[in-house]
């Protein structure tokens, strides 16, 4: 599906898409870094919410780590721009888990003192939580 290794670490969003409904294995490890753009999130919620996708898990730890990466990150623009495309996507979506990531990325926002890598990082507690899974 890439060209090389260093190719997947810049996917498009075809490519992307591609994986997210194909059998290949995760491309590299911690690919979920390279899936992470303000551009790609709204596809990534379109594939935790579709039923068919069966990758929902994947790409809800990387919206975890992408709302973990923005707060850590502390810049208002992007703060404020995380805001918004949470508040886009949360009026449509469907699956429970995404709505749980909508709120509990609100809440970091309003609370940015409780990141936890443990929750915001790769392999994500919350993503092990019975309910998701």
């Amino acid at each position: 599906m890439f060209r090389d290794s260093s190719h997947a670490w810049n996917p498009t969003s075809e490519e992307i898409r591609s994986w997210a409904y194909s059998k290949d294995g995760i491309p590299e490890q911690d690919w979920e870094l390279a899936v992470n753009s303000f551009d790609n999130i709204s596809m990534i919620c379109a594939f935790v919410d579709d039923e068919i996708c069966n990758r929902d898990r994947f790409f809800l730890s990387s919206l975890y780590v992408f709302t973990g990466d923005v707060i850590r990150g502390a810049k208002v623009e992007e703060v404020e721009q995380l805001s918004i495309l949470l508040n886009k996507v949360g009026k449509t979506a469907k699956a429970k888990k995404l709505k749980a990531w909508i709120q509990r990325s609100k809440h970091l926002i309003q609370y940015p003192e409780e990141y936890s890598r443990d929750y915001w990082g790769l392999g994500s507690k919350y993503i092990k939580m019975k309910f998701l899974c």
